[in-house]
């Protein structure tokens, strides 16, 4: 099954410009996980993702260790969220796009998401976005033959 039979064609993008905190509100108002990032003349620079923010906000290994020794009531971590709001999409999000074409198959996008380790595959047709493909959109259609034979 190609992957135009199922994919997302609205699909929320995100400027670049945008702070990580509106990117975040975006994502949670639409509960979604991530989306393509766009500039100001419309073009595919990017995606972000909920972890591509959570690793910019939490502390990496070492400073989860120091700051939990230092600062047990969180108050470090707090204002590094509110840092948040001058901290760009572009500057966090990912520049190296996973895409596939809408006649791919779902597949060659499902094995490429577990290659990658990406949870999202933007899907591109003469250069322009014209959908996007997740785990949860994949993940069903991958057994549906196999269940329908059933």
């Amino acid at each position: 099954m190609q992957v135009k039979m199922f994919m997302q064609k609205n699909v929320i993008k995100i400027n670049e410009n945008k702070s990580i905190i509106e990117a975040s509100m975006i994502l949670m108002k639409h509960k979604i996980t991530g989306a393509p990032v766009i500039d100001n003349t419309n073009n595919l620079v990017g995606v972000i993702s909920e972890k591509d923010i959570f690793k910019t906000i939490y502390p990496r290994y070492q400073e989860y260790y120091f700051l939990k020794s230092e600062d047990d009531n969180g108050d470090k971590l707090e204002s590094r969220i509110k840092e948040a709001e001058d901290i760009k999409v572009k500057e966090v999000m990912t520049k190296n796009v996973i895409k596939a074409k809408s006649t791919d198959s779902a597949i060659k996008v499902a094995a490429l998401m577990l290659i990658k380790k990406i949870n999202r595959v933007i899907i591109l047709e003469n250069n322009s976005l014209v959908g996007i493909v997740s785990r949860k959109d994949i993940f069903p259609q991958s057994f549906k033959s196999a269940m329908e034979n059933k």
